[in-house]
């Protein structure tokens, strides 16, 4: 059974693993670099970051708290999931309330679905809205179904861009309350 943790060294070295293998996935054209959600644990102190990111004061301009955890089952690294707490306009159209990742090795086995749902059950905690957006480009057919089995609702498509790559985005609304 899968859960949410606070981040733990003893995963950092499976944390390393998904962050390759997503550059892997980026380089066989198979994800887009904007998607990326785990960082660089060759240049950032993983477990900081994570513990920083709820600290408004710690925070860029312009970036908003979120709660970020490690999804594990046992002693295996599954992914992450990021919890913000509030709305900026751009992550309005792009990114919304909460963002997952799973280490590639694990897709297609159910884990997103779960990971969501987990998310979503804390988003009810952390987050004072009766529903939360969830975003993700239009080609990743994963991840709509993902947010489609956790009652997400289509509200549109939005046309955003990053580093001079334009993609469609789906968002969607889901009810926490």
């Amino acid at each position: 059974m899968i859960k949410l943790i606070d981040a733990d060294s003893r995963y950092l070295k499976e944390y390393k693993e998904a962050y390759h293998l997503s550059l892997e996935k980026i380089n066989e054209g198979i994800m887009k670099k904007h998607n990326l959600m785990f960082l660089n644990p060759d240049e950032v102190n993983i477990i900081k970051v994570m513990q920083d990111n709820r600290d408004k004061t710690k925070l860029k301009p312009n970036y908003v708290p979120s709660y970020d955890y490690f999804v594990v089952e046992d002693d295996k690294f599954i992914g992450v999931i990021h919890i913000r707490i509030s709305l900026t306009s751009n992550l309005l159209r792009y990114g919304g309330h909460i963002g997952y990742a799973i280490n590639p090795k694990y897709w297609r086995q159910g884990y997103g679905t779960e990971t969501l749902k987990l998310g979503l059950q804390k988003a009810k905690e952390l987050i004072n809205e009766n529903r939360v957006l969830i975003t993700c480009d239009d080609t990743n057919i994963g991840s709509s179904k993902i947010i489609e089995k956790n009652g997400g609702v289509l509200e549109n498509k939005v046309e955003n861009s990053d580093q001079g790559e334009k993609f469609l985005t789906r968002r969607y609304w889901i009810k926490i309350r």
